[in-house]
């Protein structure tokens, strides 16, 4: 009878042991996991956005479970008023390796500053992660920058009526250049006729060496100008670069 007990009680022990280390196991096993890793934040990872263009985002995905939606969210960090951009993504339903690219667009409008980016991924068990990212946004003018090298040979600022003026400039353009003007207009008397140019030689570039020699009609009265350099991208945007400009006889 003894024999009977022990055999009884050892197998009542080893089952409630057997019990409770299953248990144990179970309250181990992990959660479900969701891993992102941003690769690029703006062009090559500048961290950075022109509004009126888009910012760059990548980044690697690995999930437990299958992605259910990935959502990015770009606000301001101290100003609330700026509303949010917000977007969702359902390219990536249903997968669990991900390889995340896309371009988010930002307004023309958007005001400069610095802002946080969140990309959080939800997986289809509601589990959710999110990785941060400091994001600035520059200003829409900051899409095409000019800057003179040569205004008048020598940079003299002057040109005389009848010969023609050495015009020099750097342009550095975020989107391909689609066309430039150059309008000279007399400061003091609107009745003087304008000297307009266009230029289509620069279309598709984003880094120009403007360099042009530019007629002055021999009969263009002497006295004080204004000289305007407008360049416009393939996306609309313009940027006009002024200068002072003395028209001599």
């Amino acid at each position: 009878m003894k024999n009977i007990f022990f055999k009884s009680a050892f197998a009542v022990t080893l089952g409630a042991l057997i019990f409770t280390t299953s248990c144990n196991n179970d309250d181990d096993a992990p959660n479900d996991t969701i891993q992102i890793q941003l690769t690029e934040v703006g062009t090559a990872n500048s961290g950075e956005a022109v509004a009126g263009s888009d910012v760059h985002l990548d980044a690697e995905i690995m999930a437990s479970a299958r992605i259910a939606n990935v959502i990015v969210e770009i606000h301001n960090e101290t100003d609330a008023s700026i509303p949010e951009i917000t977007q969702e993504f359902s390219d990536y339903n249903g997968q669990i390796n991900a390889n995340f690219h896309q371009h988010i667009e930002i307004p023309a409008d958007y005001p400069a500053g610095g802002y946080h980016l969140h990309l959080t991924v939800i997986d289809a068990n509601g589990n959710s992660e999110t990785a941060e990212a400091d994001l600035i946004i520059l200003a829409a003018t900051d899409n095409i920058q000019v800057v003179f090298h040569e205004v008048g040979e020598g940079n003299s600022g002057q040109v005389a009526a009848g010969s023609d003026l050495h015009l020099d400039a750097g342009i550095t353009s975020v989107h391909a250049i689609a066309g430039i003007e150059l309008e000279i207009h007399n400061e003091a008397d609107p009745n003087v006729a304008e000297i307009v140019h266009s230029f289509s030689n620069y279309n598709g570039q984003t880094n120009a060496d403007f360099h042009e020699h530019v007629d002055i009609p021999a009969d263009q009265p002497a006295g004080e100008y204004h000289l305007h350099l407008t360049i416009t991208d393939d996306e609309g945007n313009s940027f006009t670069s002024e200068s002072e400009l003395i028209i001599t006889n």
